[in-house]
């Protein structure tokens, strides 16, 4: 079941990526709603980072294209934001928490010109926002991984974006910084944000999220979360593994979900 958003922010069509004449992605069309938190699930493998570096301009496709705000991503890219995978970051870097947040004004000051106090206070806000302002002149290696994460969220933050791309920004943090960082991305969508979140984790991606993409290498499935999280649509996700799916049929009663697909 493929749903078309209303007003999407974010259209891909035809979208194929290959590594060594392998599909990692294939034939992806999809939309994504303006003022949405949207949720990308699938099994380890499935080309959820792909897909959102594809998007990125991180790594080319073989064919199709995306478009943002109905324009190529080069028209739009100060309105787009992109927080990267914890684990794929060089966290020794020699770099304040303030600095590693300030990083995220370049886009709007330009690399070589001058960081204005109207940058710094908005770095500021960011980092008072996650909970880390106290933490700013502290160097970025010094921290804990939920920190980092935390600082990470606040450098996407303070560029003051549109459109925001988050790799796993819930891996390996403890529960109030989790529980901190999804109030966060409501009150983003809540103010015509739209955020797209790779996650993992079912249980509470069926809370967390409005709209659902399902991947496995293909889209499965897209559209609300109530249309789209059934036992028949994530057991095409995840090729029927029968304990995932007593999980995902005992998760469906408690939230009331329904258990197959609405014709």
């Amino acid at each position: 079941m493929i749903k078309e958003a209303k007003n999407p922010v974010l259209e891909i069509h035809d979208l194929t990526v290959t590594y060594h004449k392998k599909p990692v992605l294939w034939d992806i069309d999809l939309t994504i709603p303006a003022g949405s938190l949207t949720g990308i699930i699938g099994p380890n493998g499935a080309g959820k980072s792909t897909l959102i570096k594809t998007i990125m301009g991180l790594i080319k496709p073989s064919s199709g294209y995306s478009k943002i705000f109905d324009k190529p991503l080069d028209e739009v890219r100060k309105r787009v934001s992109y927080v990267p995978q914890r684990g794929s970051v060089d966290w020794d870097f020699p770099a304040s928490v303030f600095d590693v947040v300030l990083m995220g004004r370049y886009s709007d000051a330009g690399m070589f010109k001058r960081i204005r106090k109207a940058d710094r206070e908005l770095a500021m806000d960011a980092l008072q926002k996650v909970g880390m302002e106290k933490f700013s002149k502290r160097q970025i290696s010094e921290l804990s991984g939920g920190q980092q994460q935390r600082v990470f969220l606040a450098r996407a933050l303070a560029q003051h974006a549109d459109l925001y791309f988050m790799d796993e920004p819930f891996a390996g943090v403890d529960a109030a910084t989790e529980n901190a960082i999804i109030d966060l991305l409501h009150e983003m969508t809540g103010k015509g944000k739209t955020v797209v979140v790779v996650h993992h984790d079912l249980q509470s991606a069926i809370k967390y999220f409005e709209w659902i993409l399902l991947l496995n290498t293909r889209l499965v499935a897209s559209g609300p979360v109530t249309e789209v999280f059934t036992s028949e649509l994530l057991q095409k996700t995840y090729g029927g593994k029968l304990t995932l799916l007593t999980e995902i049929g005992n998760l469906l009663q408690r939230e009331g979900l329904p258990a197959r697909e609405t014709k």
